[in-house]
């Protein structure tokens, strides 16, 4: 037994990788068609929670009972300043900018007429009053942040830099979307949402290391662009819908990047607090 919880320890960083992958791609891939099977939509909705069980999974098998607890109580941890609060609108404001600056430069004004929220909100909300419903929505079922942030940000920066490990952290994070684009497959466009998930993992890794690792604000960080990005008319991984409005976003998130590493250090990408690592889990 012992032996088995080494190997596991060994290589919990693959191991948790590959699990993640296992508990939500089957789900990803038959609702775009190209499993055997379609799962009910209402899986589909809670497909982040397969993070949830492999973060938890590998945890327990790895590092026992207490560290499953501590890792949940990561979701408690609301106690931060007001402005890291502040930094979940970093990235809404991004696309913001993004649609309405790709709007001055081509001439085209912005077309709000067309947007995901409308095929999602039931009858009878309005854009406004679905606002704070999928965003509460998103919170609850999106189970990613315990997966990247909780689990492999921390493994990899107990062995890199806290910028290395957020770019490797974004590189996997990006091409485990891949199931979401093959219905609309666009080089161009999944090139640029890489770039724009790995600039999003290096502002994450900084929100995760400067709040002593709380995964409620890098949940609310995430909920917040997920919320913002179907209430206007830039791309995402439903469909291609503004490729130039998507590309000016992805410029100025990686500025942002850029201004947080250069700020807060390559090595912690925090200037106050130590980066968050799994020591036990290598």
């Amino acid at each position: 037994m012992n032996e088995e919880k080494s190997f596991l320890r060994r290589h919990s960083l693959v191991i948790g990788i590959v699990l993640m992958f296992l508990f939500t791609w089957p789900i990803d891939l038959s609702n775009s068609g190209f499993m055997p099977f379609k799962v009910p939509f209402i899986l589909y909705l809670f497909l982040g929670w397969g993070f949830i069980v492999a973060a938890l999974l590998m945890t327990w098998l790895t590092l026992g009972r207490t560290a499953v607890g501590q890792l949940l109580r990561r979701y408690l941890m609301w106690r931060a300043r007001w402005t890291w609060y502040l930094a979940l609108l970093i990235i809404p404001a991004a696309q913001v900018l993004g649609v309405f600056l790709n709007a001055a430069f081509t001439g085209p004004p912005a077309d709000f007429s067309n947007v995901i929220a409308d095929q999602l909100r039931p009858s009878g909300f309005s854009r406004l009053a679905f606002v704070i419903p999928f965003f509460l929505i998103d919170v609850i079922t999106n189970g990613e942040e315990i997966g990247w942030r909780g689990c492999v940000l921390p493994r990899l920066q107990a062995k890199h830099t806290a910028l290395m490990a957020a770019l490797i952290t974004g590189v996997i994070w990006g091409l485990w979307h891949v199931p979401k684009f093959l219905n609309h497959w666009d080089w161009s466009y999944f090139a640029l949402f890489m770039i724009d998930t790995i600039a999003k993992s290096v502002l994450l890794a900084w929100i995760y290391n400067g709040t002593h690792g709380s995964l409620l604000l890098v949940v609310l960080t995430h909920a917040a662009w997920n919320t913002s990005s179907i209430f206007l008319p830039t791309a995402s991984t439903l469909a291609t819908q503004n490729l130039g409005a998507f590309a000016v976003q992805v410029v100025f998130e990686v500025l942002v990047a850029i201004v947080i590493a250069m700020f807060a250090g390559l090595a912690q990408l925090s200037r106050t607090e130590a980066k968050q690592v799994q020591e036990m889990a290598i």
